[in-house]
């Protein structure tokens, strides 16, 4: 089927075609009634590109999304049992052993130096992982409070 613009074109033609006289009311009405359909015949066209650029960026979006989704909730069927993807298979037995705080703190050896804005005084502090207590929060060298007040409060 040809596309609405070329059917348009095609009465265009058959008016030019015509010699149809646009001093004569009829012939007016008809020219404008083409230029009508002409400018609708291109508005329909932009806004089918529009459509089709909106629909392969939702079609992206959707593609970014279930990345995203499977990066943060993982696949069901992890192999490690544990369903977090870390790739170990946790042990509730060895809840001392620090190797697994360092493991669920992200992939920190125990001389690193992680660096933390205090949100209280705005201060850049510097604490080796090995120092950080995951049972209280660190605190503050500048002004002395703890950085998660709020996390540890609500635990009480």
């Amino acid at each position: 089927m040809r596309t609405i613009t070329d059917r348009v074109s095609y009465l265009r033609g058959l008016a030019d075609g015509m010699g149809l006289d646009k001093e004569q009311k009829e012939n007016k009405l008809i020219l404008e009634m083409i230029s009508v359909m002409d400018d609708m015949a291109q508005m329909i066209t932009e806004v089918d590109e529009d459509v089709e650029e909106v629909s392969e960026f939702v079609d992206e979006l959707s593609t970014d999304f279930a990345d995203l989704e499977e990066i943060l909730f993982g696949d069901d069927d992890d192999e490690d049992g544990c369903g977090c993807g870390c790739g170990h298979d946790h042990d509730d037995d060895d809840e001392d052993d620090d190797d697994d705080e360092f493991e669920a703190f992200g992939d920190f050896e125990e001389d690193d130096e992680l660096a933390f804005d205090c949100p209280h005084c705005g201060q850049s502090v510097m604490i080796k992982a090995a120092d950080i207590d995951f049972d209280e929060s660190p605190v503050c060298k500048a002004c002395g409070k703890p950085f998660f007040t709020d996390v540890f409060e609500d635990e009480e």
